[in-house]
């Protein structure tokens, strides 16, 4: 869903949860997501121009899978 401003919102589930996640994004896989509910900032870098589609599982899957999952409400 689109945010504006550069920053887009999405929801990202974690079993039964569901947590509202702010991101802005570069080129390369350069990542800022805020989830306001746990007070919490995550960061990715990377070098993996156009590459889409392996941006998108830092989202999809690594934040969901093992950094939301280990961070207690």
């Amino acid at each position: 869903m689109p945010g504006g401003y550069a920053w887009w919102r999405h929801d990202v589930r974690v079993g039964d949860r569901v947590y509202a996640e702010y991101e802005a994004g570069g080129n390369g896989g350069q990542y800022v997501m805020v989830v306001p509910e746990l007070g919490l900032t995550v960061m990715f870098t990377g070098a993996n121009y156009g590459q889409f589609n392996l941006w998108k599982t830092f989202r999809e899957e690594l934040l969901p899978r093992y950094i939301l999952a280990a961070v207690r409400p």
